[in-house]
């Protein structure tokens, strides 16, 4: 069966963003379900990636969908056709803590066995607090809801997004001074969502985004790609 993978996701993203915003202020949202080595899955995530999983057998669709919760997870029956990436609210802590930073993402493609990331053609990242939908694939690429405002003007130094363990090696934090005196000692920023912090980058309103705690998994950065 084809399907728009384009409008399927910004339609599926859309949804589950007006459901977040919902659920901002009920404090039962906030409720850490289960807990893993390095994160914990709250009732938020959870309840928007049912919505996300839903959605896609709504489509009548034979596809794979890899989830941050619920991990590999398959409908309909048959040779699946479609494969999905899905971080269903990246920046949930922000989400906690009344941080209006936090995003849904969603990378899709044509199934393949094993999945590759260059199977994946079409992301979104939706930006749940500003109603802002960022798209790129086979459609171009589209920044809906953002002025797309040129900032240059307006910042005295540039800004990298960066994720650094405190306990960073002598090695890993000499190369980042040179680094840093390479781009003129750049600000430094870590907003904790790492598929909006992409999207800035890409924008041209972060120098860069850098994470060196080598623990981004592919639902982080499968739909900001």
């Amino acid at each position: 069966m084809e399907v728009n993978l384009e409008s399927l996701i910004k339609d599926l993203a859309t949804k589950a963003g007006s459901f977040v915003r919902s659920k901002a202020n009920d404090m039962s949202y906030r409720q850490i379900m289960k807990r893993g080595s390095t994160d914990v899955s709250r009732r938020i995530d959870l309840e928007v990636e049912d919505i996300i999983i839903r959605g896609i057998e709504e489509e009548g669709l034979r596809a794979v969908i890899n989830t941050e919760e619920r991990g590999v997870v398959r409908i309909g029956d048959g040779e699946p056709e479609y494969t999905f990436v899905v971080d269903p609210l990246d920046g949930s802590l922000n989400f906690v803590l009344g941080i209006p930073f936090y995003s849904i993402s969603i990378a899709a493609g044509k199934y393949g066995n094993p999945l590759k990331f260059g199977d994946l053609t079409d992301g979104v990242v939706y930006y749940v607090a500003k109603d802002a939908l960022y798209y790129g694939g086979s459609g171009g690429i589209e920044f809906r809801g953002d002025d797309l405002s040129d900032l240059s003007e307006d910042i005295d130094r540039p800004v990298i997004s960066l994720y650094l363990e405190p306990d960073a090696d002598e090695k890993l934090l000499r190369g980042l001074r040179a680094v840093y005196d390479r781009f003129s000692r750049f600000k430094i920023r870590s907003l904790g969502a790492a598929s909006l912090e992409m999207v800035m980058a890409s924008m041209g309103r972060f120098l860069a985004f850098m994470d060196l705690r080598n623990r981004l998994r592919i639902f982080d950065i499968a739909g900001a790609t």
